[in-house]
């Protein structure tokens, strides 16, 4: 059987109306609609925080939260930062504002979350030993309940996802399955962009080492070229006997090597730019 975007939104839609069960985990309509979008975004996306705030908004929404936020793990300072943020209508401290917020990497419930690997869900958060209160501070918010999972990558985990203040009660294993699940698709994306973003520095390498490598060609054919010239005029030769050198042929084979390898480089860059635009 084929499945092409009309089956796969028949049964979405099927799914969305009477639910899905997945391993332990019962999933209603709108969970499944959103680890749907999520997944499906994953094979398309061009701009991993475009995705990332659409799947924070919707899991907000659908956890009828006070808010959700990424908190991405800075290797060097070894701090979490809050790239990517949804709050409620109305919510004291914006998400911009929330971006500039750090905290230590080995604090809070979400430095346990991301030693331990595991999501947790903290029903009573002002009286959990492992609560890091300044980011409350800082914010003006009072967190009460939250949840959290990590985002798990092959290198690791390189962050957290946590659901603030949900309003759906009470919270059970099944939400806690339905953040991890969805956490790990997030941390995918990730990936994937961090990825997409080395090979774009190694292709700009390979593009700069190529345009060099050319450039030096036809300076060195241009010398080769012009050493045959040159050694017939000294000698009072006929300038016509410099054809018969072959240092001069091969100064203009090379010189012909570079100008194919600038031109090469020239017109790989320009797909990009196109892209860019």
């Amino acid at each position: 059987m084929v499945w092409n975007d009309t089956r796969l939104d028949s049964a979405l839609a099927h799914l969305a109306r009477d639910g899905l069960r997945f391993g332990t985990m019962a999933l209603d309509g709108e969970r499944v609609e959103l680890l749907y979008a999520v997944t499906r975004g994953l094979a398309t996306f061009h701009e991993v925080d475009g995705l990332v705030r659409f799947a924070t908004r919707r899991l907000r929404e659908v956890f009828g939260a006070d808010g959700c936020a990424i908190l991405l793990l800075d290797e060097k300072q070894r701090e979490f930062r809050f790239p990517v943020a949804s709050q409620r209508a109305g919510a004291t401290t914006s998400a911009t504002a929330l971006g500039e917020v750090r905290f230590p990497a080995d604090q809070g419930i979400a430095g346990a979350v991301l030693a331990g690997g595991e999501p947790i869900l903290v029903n009573d958060v002002q009286n959990d030993r492992r609560f890091y209160p300044g980011v409350d501070q800082k914010t003006g918010v009072t967190t009460r309940t939250l949840l959290a999972a990590p985002l798990r990558s092959a290198r690791g985990a390189v962050g957290v996802i946590e659901v603030v203040n949900p309003s759906v009660s009470p919270l059970c294993t099944d939400d806690l399955e339905f953040l991890n699940a969805l956490a790990s698709d997030v941390a995918v994306a990730y990936e994937k962009a961090r990825l997409y973003a080395r090979l774009g520095e190694e292709i700009a390498i390979m593009r700069w080492l190529t345009r060099v490598a050319g450039a030096g060609l036809v300076v060195v054919g241009a010398l080769l070229a012009g050493a045959a010239v040159f050694a017939t005029l000294v000698r009072a030769l006929p300038l016509e006997r410099a054809l018969s050198r072959p240092a001069l042929y091969g100064g203009v084979v090379v010189v012909g090597l570079g100008i194919v390898l600038l031109r090469a480089t020239r017109m790989a860059a320009k797909p990009g730019q196109a892209a860019a635009s």
